[in-house]
């Protein structure tokens, strides 16, 4: 599992629980904002988390021990990824490279 994801949606879990917001996939695509989520998967994620009873008396670590547990959710875990966003500018010659590079000589 994506620890770092993980722990992530674990915490997004507990204080959504925590504040009275329900685990459906649109709350759960809301907080995770930052984030790049296919509507899919946010609905497959909700389906995994009411299968888990994941409940507002949980602490976190609870939750995120639930989710490591679940095959299903890990490889849902996996498809959530960061949401960058690259600004250049670039004047003069050279390259402007976004990521990675690899020259093949």
């Amino acid at each position: 599992m994506e620890v770092i994801t993980g722990a992530i949606l674990a915490g997004t879990l507990y204080d959504m629980l925590k504040s009275g917001i329900s685990l459906t996939a649109s709350n759960i695509k809301e907080k995770l904002q930052g984030w790049l989520i296919k509507d899919t998967v946010a609905i497959e994620i909700e389906k995994e988390l009411n299968k888990l009873q994941i409940s507002n008396d949980m602490s976190q670590s609870e939750i995120l021990k639930k989710i490591s547990v679940s095959s299903e959710l890990v490889e849902l875990i996996k498809e959530i990824k960061p949401n960058t966003t690259i600004v250049q500018s670039h004047s003069g010659t050279g390259d402007n490279i976004a990521g990675n590079k690899i020259i093949n000589h």
